[in-house]
């Protein structure tokens, strides 16, 4: 497995990189395939089901991928039965969930072996845990992807920074435990993102469920099916996905479905499937982002981001507009879509697109 390079291909395929309608289509041609790369079963004695029934209702739900993502315990795909009739468009990816200290946790996606994590008081430094996972990562042929930052406060920007090889995080984790918007003097994970980009990281935001509960569904636990990432490869393989992920080839939601993004050194477009979001806000095991009544703007925005997370052009009540970019460091996108709640509060869905980077980062890949 290759780290980001200057490949031709890799370079080509940013600078148009337009999505298209999410249909896995084994043909050789970019295709969107939707995925989720943190979830647990019976293996790690504090969730619900089991490994195969996690695969099922994640193959049952329309998904192309997953990642049994368990704590210190590598399960193997091929030891885990596919539902009867799977799809061919669906796959398991190898994983595990390096859990470590200080609450610092990291999925090893597409690992070939079971990874240990045997070291107790060895590193003193926050950045130091996270620095072994992405080694030892590495070392089992995977790549990192360092979790929920936010989790008991474990890190800042100044834990991640140092940190070489870390190309993915996750910007969100539907576990009800995780501050993703933070509070109570915990910046947010989309505030620490632009920490890391201004600062010259190249780094891309997930979104994940971390799901434990699947027999029981509340606000309260951590269910599946809350967050995901609409990769685009040509193939459905897990060095594919792998690849396309750890160069930026996707964007993350919880909730909004797009229809087309393209973004290169001049411009930024985006196109919402308004149709496939209301739909996808139908299931009840959706959960968004509360506003308080004062703030609550029903509808679609659009909204593109820049250095140190400024905002750089707002557009509400559209599903379709463009950005032409000038003299900027990177471009990223966040799409809401807002619903009123009865008591008057509103509810917020995202999708978060990946930085165009318009400084030395462009010809990282």
């Amino acid at each position: 497995m290759k780290t980001p390079s200057t490949d031709f291909f890799y370079l080509f395929i940013l600078g148009i990189f337009t999505i298209f309608p999410c249909e896995a289509v084994s043909d050789g041609k970019l295709k969107w395939y939707k995925g989720n790369t943190h979830t647990h079963t019976t293996r790690c004695n504090h969730a619900d089901t089991s490994p195969e029934d996690v695969t099922k209702w994640y193959h049952d739900h329309g998904y192309h991928f997953l990642v049994l993502s368990e704590h210190n315990v590598f399960i193997d795909p091929k030891k885990v039965a596919m539902p009867t009739n799977a799809r061919k468009d669906f796959i398991l990816i190898p994983g595990e969930e390096i859990t470590g200290q200080k609450h610092i946790h990291t999925t090893a996606m597409n690992i070939e072996k079971f990874i240990p994590f045997q070291y107790k008081n060895r590193y003193n430094h926050q950045h130091e845990i996270i620095q072994s996972h992405v080694h030892e990562t590495k070392k089992a042929g995977g790549h990192a992807i360092l979790n929920h930052p936010n989790f008991q406060n474990a890190l800042g920007a100044k834990d991640i920074l140092p940190v070489e090889d870390l190309y993915l995080f996750e910007l969100y984790n539907a576990h009800p435990t995780v501050k993703n918007f933070g509070g109570q003097g915990q910046v947010s994970t989309e505030d620490l993102w632009d920490s890391l980009l201004t600062a010259g990281k190249t780094v891309y935001g997930v979104s994940s469920d971390d799901a434990h509960t699947f027999k029981k569904l509340s606000k309260k636990d951590s269910n599946p099916g809350r967050g995901w990432v609409m990769v685009q490869s040509a193939s459905l393989t897990p060095d594919s996905i792998t690849h396309a992920m750890t160069h930026g080839q996707f964007y993350s939601s919880n909730g909004v479905i797009l229809k087309d993004v393209s973004h290169n050194l001049k411009s930024y477009s985006i196109i919402i499937d308004e149709t496939a979001t209301l739909k996808q806000l139908e299931a009840k095991n959706l959960h968004g982002h509360i506003i308080p009544k004062k703030n609550v703007v029903p509808g679609f925005q659009i909204q593109f981001i820049g250095l140190s997370g400024g905002s750089l052009k707002i557009e509400k009540n559209i599903i379709e507009t463009r950005f032409p970019i000038v003299d900027q460091v990177y471009v990223r996108a966040k799409i809401t879509y807002t619903r009123i709640l009865e008591n008057g509060s509103g509810e917020a869905f995202y999708a978060w697109t990946q930085p165009q980077f318009c400084d030395q980062r462009k010809n990282d890949h």
